[in-house]
């Protein structure tokens, strides 16, 4: 690279960031779809019994961990993207590009 080379914007910071939106956009759906049957069965209103609670336990502890899971990918998205310079030549551009 020259220093006279244009600078172009960084396409693996653009990648980056739209993973990190559409992960952010994921997360709260999946925490949305959950939630509801979570509280169907927690509130008695569908299932009642042994099996309704043991169940309703079962699936509130996978909403919390996929939600925690979930969200622990998005501070290292956030760190990846902090790392990668806004700008780059047009030949570390087309570089990246070829190599997906």
């Amino acid at each position: 690279m020259t220093d006279s080379e244009p600078k172009v914007p960084n396409p693996r910071r653009a990648d980056l960031e739209k993973l990190r939106n559409d992960l952010a956009k994921d997360v709260e759906s999946l925490r949305k779809a959950l939630k509801g049957p979570t509280e169907d069965i927690g509130g008695e209103s569908v299932w009642v019994g042994k099996n309704a609670r043991a169940w309703h336990r079962e699936l509130d502890g996978r909403h919390r961990k996929l939600g925690e899971e979930v969200g622990k990918l998005l501070p290292v998205i956030d760190a990846a993207i902090r790392g990668e310079p806004e700008k780059v030549s047009a030949t570390e551009a087309r570089a990246y590009h070829q190599g997906r």
